[in-house]
């Protein structure tokens, strides 16, 4: 018991640090670092494959792409200090936030009387069980998802691409 609180404040503190982070590599670092938390979680459910996809997937391609991203779209830009454009709605996601976790307290409290862990059917987590998930029927839903990341990627690449000078090399010499 004493474990899974510690287990949920880090995870609890990470994503906090998602939100709060002042640069998105941080903020990337504190989400590797929830999804860790969580597939601790999967261990303790006795999910050791879903743990094992929680890290690979997510902390090992995902984050990856995510930071390969961020450096793309901060290339060659300098750091300045801007004006805070996002004011109000700094101080309304503040509450809304809180008032998150005020919810999530209330529900946690009502529900610590019961069991603490709820019985799952044999092969719960095991491969053979996600197989039948994720080559079932809800395929296509996986596919899809595969396909809108594929497109987000090719999109940054696009949108950053430097636009060529059309003008021969040699033109391009006589103008410097």
């Amino acid at each position: 018991m004493v474990g899974f609180i510690i287990l949920a404040v880090l995870s609890f503190a990470s994503a906090v640090g998602v939100v709060v982070a002042r640069t998105p590599v941080h903020s990337a670092l504190s989400l590797i670092g929830n999804v860790v938390t969580l597939a601790v979680f999967y261990l303790l459910l006795n999910a050791e494959f879903m743990a094992a996809a929680q890290v690979i997937v997510y902390a090992g391609a995902i984050m990856v792409l995510f930071l390969f991203v961020v450096t793309l779209l901060t290339a060659g830009k300098e750091e300045r200090e801007r004006p805070e454009s996002l004011a109000g709605q700094r101080a309304l996601s503040g509450v809304l936030a809180v008032a998150a976790g005020v919810l999530l307290a209330g529900i946690a409290v009502r529900d610590s009387a019961g069991p603490l862990v709820t019985r799952f059917s044999a092969g719960y987590g095991s491969l053979s069980a996600m197989g039948r998930v994720l080559w079932g029927p809800d395929f296509d839903y996986l596919a899809v998802v595969a396909l809108m990341l594929l497109t987000a990627a090719l999109a940054v690449l696009v949108l950053n691409r430097r636009a060529e000078d059309p003008r021969p090399a040699a033109a391009k010499e006589d103008a410097s």
